[in-house]
């Protein structure tokens, strides 16, 4: 792929991992009913195949010596790893003849495990010879090598040769790498057998994958003979293939390229968590589970766009279900410490958890989904999408006071609702409001469909708009024959909640109140739908809102907010007026000193 996603993050693993593969430090050793074992300590982040690469053991021989690392490894954990012959052996001299010595200068940061693979010797020969390096290894000590000359030149002559044609490999495989983007649930044997080509083949070209496998990172595949012209990943993003066929899609009008003037922090690299259901362990997903889904695949096209600006990134992402025992699992990796941004969970029990892990380590964390976030009043590392019922209520009363202040409001009430229901919750405030302002309404007690009597409270002349006691659909659905059959009569408006439009009954004219635009542009959309379906083979999903759309306008908003003031935005947040958004174009304030930041942009729509 010519436009590379996450080339830095790839970049910055690669040397981390570089400086945990290779040998051993002088690990101490403990035997064990007369079996020597290595006494190793887990590092952060190391996974059981990359220790098993540092002692050239199998994953399965660390395993059987360590049964209690059944449910994952945690660092600082200690753990025995067998001493093999070939890692840790006595030399042995032919015809038992007195050993030669050659001298060796100690270099800087070398251990005697990596001397002793060096020189195809035991460290205890080693230290035989040299009894000054009980004290440690210093760089510059000269040390007496114990070896047969003969069989040592031999040797360093095979490790040069192998490393001249090693490096050769290495340049003529550069000229046959393929890019791959890692997906959300992909392993690396399922690349592998993608590619049809072998597991070690991929970690040798990509070492940190051998540890962690981070989804939206890029892989370099090693390229089969006839692969390169048959490689879809290999498609520039401006080059989209739909159905075979070539369309050219514009991708730079989607992000709003003039933070990058204006940034006060233009090359660091910004780190984003995500935390979200995607159930990966389950055999049987919820069908709401794919929305979620839908939420990261569109904030990772806006993380692509924003990279084809030069924005560099480090992504994480969690599966963290729908449990608090999950989360809990999840924030005890350490790496989350050190993120500029957390978005997500998805769930509200939930919610008090990452609030909690926010403040402690004061990082911004989005939550895009519920209204329902505790501690939002008190904690300033918060940000809820979802403006909740008192914003939408403040709207609605300035609306009715205001621009529809003629307008004659009917409360249709429907028995025995729930008073957790939403929609009831919302009247109710609505009616307090509208008190407040001395402004008049109507009551409608409704029982059964046949009997409703919408007539009765309507007015002939101006408008009129019916707000029932509910948000359930299925409640209020045996009652729009009636009210179908008076708006024939009277300019009657009925009162939606946004998610009535999933609905394939078709709906009487309406408006409602929401975060999300009524008037999207349509352009801009277009190409939108052209890059999704490019990169994950689909079209978007037609349930409002798009989920999809709400993981790009959210994504993109934090990237550009950062971009322009840097990590301490929080302090600029409320004069940034984000205008780049498809659906939504949140716009954040405190709600009161210290609090948090609420979304408290909410649109009128009209059907």
């Amino acid at each position: 792929m010519k436009t590379k996603l996450f080339g830095y993050l790839l970049a910055l693993l690669l040397l981390i991992s570089f400086s945990g593969f290779g040998q051993p430090k002088d690990t101490p050793i403990k035997k064990i009913n007369g079996v020597e074992y290595y006494q190793y300590t887990v590092q952060a982040s190391e996974g059981l195949f990359a220790i098993g690469r540092k002692f050239e053991v199998s994953p399965d021989e660390i395993s059987k010596v360590n049964p209690e690392i059944k449910n994952g490894l945690k660092a600082g954990q200690l753990l025995l790893i067998p001493v093999h012959k070939k890692n840790h052996q006595s030399t042995v001299f032919e015809n038992n003849s007195k050993p030669e010595f050659i001298e060796h200068t100690v270099l800087k940061k070398q251990t005697l495990f990596a001397i002793s693979r060096k020189y195809n010797v035991s460290q205890d020969d080693i230290k035989k010879y040299n009894s000054e390096i009980e004290n440690g290894l210093r760089e510059g000590m000269v040390l007496r090598i114990p070896v047969q000359i003969k069989e040592t030149r031999k040797k360093e002559a095979e490790v040069e040769k192998a490393e001249k044609k090693a490096s050769k490999d290495k340049k003529e495989a550069k000229k046959n790498i393929l890019i791959h983007v890692v997906q959300p649930d992909e392993t690396l044997y399922s690349i592998s057998r993608q590619y049809k080509v072998d597991v070690n083949e991929i970690i040798e070209l990509n070492p940190a994958s051998a540890t962690t496998l981070v989804s939206g990172t890029e892989l370099k595949i090693p390229a089969k003979q006839g692969m390169i012209a048959t490689a879809t990943q290999t498609t520039s993003p401006k080059d989209i293939v739909t159905n075979g066929n070539k369309q050219d899609v514009d991708v730079n009008n989607l992000f709003d390229t003039s933070v990058l003037t204006k940034t006060s922090d233009k090359n660091k690299i910004i780190r984003i968590a995500f935390l979200l259901p995607f159930m990966l362990d389950q055999e049987k997903k919820d069908a709401g589970i794919d929305r979620f889904v839908d939420f990261y695949q569109g904030a990772l096209i806006a993380i692509q766009e924003a990279k084809q600006k030069g924005i560099s990134f480090e992504i994480y992402s969690y599966d963290t279900e729908k449990s608090e025992e999950k989360l809990t699992e999840v924030l005890s990796n350490s790496e989350l410490k050190t993120m500029d941004l957390i978005i997500g969970p998805a769930f509200s029990n939930q919610v008090s958890q990452i609030g909690d892990f926010a403040r402690e380590n004061r990082i911004n964390t989005l939550i895009p989904f519920t209204a329902k976030v505790p501690d939002i009043e008190t904690n300033p590392y918060l940000f809820q999408f979802n403006p909740g019922t008192e914003t939408e209520l403040s709207f609605a009363a300035e609306l009715f006071t205001g621009k529809y202040k003629n307008m004659n409001i009917v409360f249709a009430e429907i028995p025995g609702i729930s008073s957790m229901d939403e929609g009831k919750i919302w009247a109710a405030g609505l009616q307090k409001e509208l008190r407040k302002a001395n402004k008049t309404f109507s009551k409608l007690e409704l029982t059964t469909s046949d009997a409703a009597d919408f007539a009765s409270v309507l007015k002939a002349e101006g408008k009129n708009l019916v707000i029932f006691n509910t948000d359930k659909f299925a409640y209020i659905s045996p009652f729009l024959t009636p009210f179908r059959a008076v708006a024939t009569q009277y300019d009657l408006l009925l009162f939606e909640q946004y998610s009535w439009k999933n609905q394939n009954e078709k709906m009487p004219a309406g408006i409602y109140i929401s975060p999300f635009m009524f008037n999207v542009n349509q352009d801009k959309l277009a190409d939108y739908n052209k890059v999704f379906a490019h990169y994950y083979g689909k079209n978007v999903r037609k349930d409002l809102p798009h989920f999809d759309l709400l993981g790009y306008d959210l994504t993109s908003y934090f990237i550009s907010i950062f971009q322009r003031y840097g990590n301490k935005f929080s302090d600029k947040i409320g004069s940034y007026n984000f205008k780049n958004g498809l659906q939504s174009q949140p716009k954040f304030e405190r709600i009161s000193n210290g609090s948090g930041f609420v979304n408290q942009r909410v649109y009128l729509g009209e059907d």
